[in-house]
């Protein structure tokens, strides 16, 4: 199984130290797994054997776990970061907006002059995988391959597996492991297995590391001791639940401190992200084509026709409800309604134009199109597909921050207007029939009256009205993003992002309109 470059290095590990609050993980840990070989990384579940892999495929580098390391990690004697080594996730990963060749596309194409030289039919075909089917109806197996094959289209230098047989029966756990050594006899890529499931995959290894919770090092065992690794795991085991239970003693311990210390995490937070969104208008893709494909899939979530409806469906029922009640409830309306019934006409269309129709669009907005994206972004969190981009080398904050930014900005203001023009129509269709004097054209007199200006292509206060609009978008495709892109251990935590965004993305903009008018409203004359 060896192949003719296995005695140069693939992946070196050197003094790495490894810290989750206050439990030590990996202390000092020294490693060389051989270019070309199958290594297997074994040991009890918790003592930090997916954080090592993570860190071998360069996605701690910026994360907010709350996880320390520290210590020299190469691939092929450079830097491991992300997109070097490709990683085939426990949960697979895969991007379920988009069909099995959808998958290999993406990834070919982010690998630019690097990606293999095989086309994407045809991988898919030597791994037995349809073309043209959307991964949520591929069978476990076709998912797993379909994950493999993923990462061979990108064709990095390694490829690191997270345990690949986690939750499967023996029969299952074998066929994978065969499908990791036919992949790697065909491709040959340096290849790391995390796992402890080791009766399913000792077989297909040349060789095998065990990393030792109570030294936090990583130990090479000798071929002839492969046998003894079941009872060396044992008490292992046991050692690993006391350290997790010492773990939660002492976050129970110090949780008020850490929620203190998490609000002033999260302000800076929030100022960092805001400032993150601004600058991801500027759209920085690699591969302009799959960017503009995203944006094409946030637009139709944000702004699509549903959400079309959905504003004009709003709009509808804030033009009846403020004129008619306006003008059925007004005080002794046989006496006022004559006198003030030019007025109220232009009250009421001022009001709708600079105040009503706004705020309410906001806010649907933020409870409709950024609760849709935060779920989006929180499923691609909870199921590993934002990690996954990253090891095909394509940066979320472009790929997905920069649409979702565009797709507020472009569909605040439209979906605004959608609402105002369906308004202003029903206010007239509400106007002539509650009143049955006045004709249309006397509503559209005086309904336009504060708002037409002769020389002014748009209505009055425009550039008011857009700005507070686009305001608004920048804020709530930030907090939708951000709020999504929380770590999720559960589809609870994504839930619980949604009604965040709901909240502050809602709160925001009321805050928004409430500052502007502080300002827009001074010396104007309806």
């Amino acid at each position: 199984m060896n192949s003719t470059n296995a005695a140069n290095v693939g992946i070196s590990i050197s003094q790495v130290c490894v810290t989750a609050g206050e439990r030590t993980l990996l202390e000092n840990a020294q490693a060389e797994f051989k270019a070309g070989e199958i290594t297997l990384i074994v040991g009890p579940s918790g003592v930090g054997k997916s954080i090592l892999l993570r860190i071998m495929a360069g996605l701690l580098n910026d994360s907010p776990e709350g996880i320390v390391w520290s210590g020299d990690v190469t691939i092929d004697g450079a830097k491991a970061e992300c997109g070097k080594a490709g990683v085939v996730f426990q949960s697979f990963a895969l991007f379920d907006e988009l069909s099995a060749l959808g998958n290999i596309e993406i990834a070919r194409a982010s690998g630019g002059k690097h990606a293999s030289r095989l086309k994407p039919k045809e991988l898919l075909a030597s791994l037995r995988i349809p073309a043209n089917v959307p991964t949520s109806r591929l069978s476990g197996g076709q998912r797993q391959r379909l994950a493999i094959a993923r990462t061979l289209a990108y064709n990095p230098t390694a490829i690191l597996y997270d345990e690949p047989t986690s939750g499967l029966d023996p029969l299952t756990g074998r066929q994978v492991a065969d499908l990791i050594r036919d992949t790697h006899q065909e491709f040959g890529k340096t290849s790391v297995v995390v796992t402890h499931d080791y009766h399913a995959l000792m077989p297909i290894a040349d060789r095998i590391f065990l990393l030792d919770p109570e030294s936090g090092k990583l130990e090479e065992i000798d071929v002839a001791e492969w046998a003894a690794i079941p009872e060396r795991l044992a008490p292992m085991a046991m050692t690993s639940v006391a350290k997790e239970d010492e773990v939660d003693a002492f976050s129970f311990a110090e949780l008020s401190k850490q929620k203190i210390a998490q609000v002033f995490v999260g302000t800076t937070g929030a100022v960092i992200a805001f400032a993150m969104g601004i600058i991801s208008l500027v759209p920085i893709w690699r591969n302009p084509v799959w960017g503009m494909r995203y944006f094409a899939y946030y637009a139709r979530m944000v702004f699509g026709p549903t959400a079309f409806l959905y504003l004009m469906a709003s709009g509808l029922i804030s033009g009846f409800v403020t004129t008619y009640f306006t003008f059925k409830f007004l005080p002794y309306s046989n006496y006022t309604s004559p006198l003030l019934v030019e007025d109220l006409l232009t009250a009421l269309g001022f009001a709708t134009y600079r105040i009503f129709v706004p705020v309410l669009s906001c806010v649907l907005i933020a409870a409709r199109c950024g609760a849709a994206v935060t779920s989006d972004v929180g499923g691609r969190q909870f199921g590993n597909q934002i990690d996954a981009l990253k090891t095909i080398g394509m940066r979320p904050r472009y790929y997905l921050l920069t649409p979702i930014m565009w797709s507020f900005m472009i569909g605040t203001p439209l979906l605004s207007y959608a609402a105002f023009y369906v308004a202003k129509y029903t206010s007239l269709v509400t106007f002539v029939f509650a009143d049955g004097v006045h004709g249309p054209d006397f509503w559209d007199q005086y309904f336009h009256r504060g708002l037409e200006e002769p020389d002014l292509f748009t209505y009055r206060g425009f550039g008011w009205l857009i700005s507070k609009l686009l305001c608004c978008g920048v804020g709530i495709g930030i907090i939708s993003y951000y709020q999504g892109l929380k770590l999720k251990y559960s589809t609870s935590d994504v839930s619980r992002s949604v009604t965040s965004t709901i909240l502050w993305a809602t709160l925001f903009s009321l805050t928004v309109h409430f500052i502007f008018a502080l300002f827009e409203y001074e010396g104007v004359v309806p």
